[in-house]
């Protein structure tokens, strides 16, 4: 394990996470205290040291990218319920461009084009559910191409547990709100956190818990 690799993704992306923070603070609608706390700077701190155990520099570079915009998406959605676009589709040609890279780097473009199948079926996955999901909003769509990619990127293992650990964890957490009675049976939950943190456990857990498809 590279600790200064770590070390170095949590400082880069809390960094880029404090920079955003002007951003943020115009474009967040909701008025709710908590939203001024640059709880972004923690959420990219996090995801940022976990890219430092990526097994290349062109894939730290491109997960610590993720580990930033990640942390804006994840406050927004709480806030306003929106995954804004600036964000979401700009993530596709960074994501393409630093993975690109880092196929480059590894001389090996099968991983490559993993992502791009996964961000395709991901992407179609999505659109059919939002068809049918009336919390699934077009945002999430546009999200689920980024999130596809980067679990792609790794395998169909780490795939198909982010798809799955999302849906799960969203619902474990709406059972717990609804038993200590922080939200009603009429209530529901912005979606793209819960893709996000899928995506890491996914990312981090895939082949341990889906050893037949790593």
């Amino acid at each position: 394990m590279n600790w200064l690799l770590i070390a170095s993704g949590t400082a880069l992306a809390a960094a880029g996470a404090a920079g955003a923070n002007p951003y943020l603070r115009r474009r967040i609608r909701s008025t709710a205290s908590w939203t001024r706390r640059w709880l972004q700077v923690p959420i990219a701190a996090v995801l940022g040291g976990l890219a430092g155990l990526a097994g290349s520099i062109g894939e730290f570079v491109a997960f610590v990218i993720l580990a930033v915009a990640a942390s804006l998406l994840v406050v927004v959605d709480f806030a306003d319920w929106e995954l804004p676009d600036v964000i979401t589709l700009g993530l596709y040609p960074v994501l393409a461009i630093s993975l690109a890279g880092a196929a480059w780097s590894l001389v090996d473009f099968a991983p490559l084009l993993h992502a791009g199948i996964g961000a395709l079926a991901m992407l179609l996955v999505y659109f059919v559910l939002a068809r049918f999901a009336p919390d699934l909003g077009f945002g999430d769509v546009k999200l689920a191409g980024v999130v596809g990619g980067f679990l792609g990127w790794f395998g169909p293992a780490q795939w198909t547990l982010g798809f799955l650990a999302a849906w799960v964890s969203m619902a474990a957490i709406s059972v717990l709100l609804l038993v200590t009675k922080r939200i009603s049976r009429q209530d529901s939950l912005p979606f793209g956190p819960w893709m996000i943190l899928g995506a890491v456990i996914g990312a981090l857990l895939g082949p341990t818990v889906l050893p037949s498809l790593a």
